[in-house]
């Protein structure tokens, strides 16, 4: 008797350590810590684009970072324009119909509306078929008041007939860390 109760206690014990890693399913996004650098001072598989005249320093941070080794900041020099940050390749390994959760943690200093009133924002769609409004993280409303690293998450459901989900960072002004980037199939 005292086998079985140790038996079972022995398997209770081994279901639970195991559990999480059969509950969590895989990040679709490769290098969203930033540890990976490619030689032109950004993150492997990562692209960025100014507009308008913008003038922006893009950096690994080992000092300011949620996770890992390194952050990847974006510092946007006064008066502000706009700066993309985005994935090389789009995520394609999605089914249409599945919810798709994506999370980042983000710091941020200084932030604001660029001298064009464009928002900083995070966007996120799907394509061909696309999602309208467009799911968007407003930066200036979740940052708000935020000193340090938070938490920012978006829950969309693929549309019918979609192949890729689609990923951009739109920033304006200030100083913006970015971390820890992942999307994930929802059960």
């Amino acid at each position: 008797m005292k086998k079985i109760v140790a038996g079972v206690i022995f398997l209770v014990c081994f279901l639970i350590a195991v559990s999480p890693g059969f509950c969590q399913t895989k990040n679709l996004v490769t290098n969203g810590g930033f540890e990976t650098k490619k030689d032109d001072n950004l993150p492997e598989g990562w692209k960025t684009k100014t507009y308008r005249g913008t003038s922006a320093v893009f950096a690994f941070n080992d000092t300011e970072k949620h996770g890992g080794e390194y952050s990847y900041m974006i510092q946007i020099d006064p008066p502000g324009g706009s700066v993309l940050l985005y994935p090389e390749n789009n995520f394609t390994n999605i089914e249409p119909g599945k919810k798709y959760q994506f999370s980042a943690w983000i710091k941020a200093k200084g932030m604001g509306y660029s001298p064009n009133f464009i928002a900083p924002a995070i966007r996120i769609n799907y394509k061909p078929k696309r999602l309208s409004p467009v799911p968007t993280i407003d930066l200036m409303l979740e940052m708000k008041g935020e000193g340090d690293w938070k938490n920012l998450t978006l829950t969309t459901i693929a549309p019918p007939n979609a192949e890729e989900i689609t990923v951009d960072f739109l920033l304006t002004k200030g100083t913006v860390w970015i971390d820890d980037i992942e999307i994930t199939e929802v059960e």
